[in-house]
């Protein structure tokens, strides 16, 4: 039976999505602790837009990922499950504790 174009978009994602939210996760650390702080105020303010925009892509990346429901899409072993299953868990995190610290 041929895949439905739904089924062949959640099968594209669910092979680039690990690295892209490994990826950004990396950057978002590196970019954080880096970068010292800026000193006047339209730097730390370019800065801390950065910041969000990393924060936004990586929380976008997460709703792609359930959205894809990835995690039970049967193109991944279960060792590839538990790594991405870590990934996810991770961005979760991160993006909590951003959001807790910002609201």
């Amino acid at each position: 039976m041929s895949q439905s174009l739904e089924e062949k978009s959640r099968e594209k994602i669910a092979k680039f999505l690990p690295d892209a939210l490994k990826h950004s996760l990396e950057s978002y650390h590196r970019f954080i602790i880096s970068d010292e702080l800026p000193d006047d105020a339209k730097s730390f303010s370019a800065h801390h837009s950065a910041c969000k925009v990393a924060i936004a892509h990586i929380e976008l990346l997460l709703k792609l990922a359930k959205w894809a429901d990835i995690l039970t899409n049967k193109a991944h072993n279960e060792a590839d499950d538990a790594v991405l299953a870590g990934i996810i868990a991770q961005a979760q995190s991160e993006l909590d504790q951003y959001t807790e610290k910002n609201i």
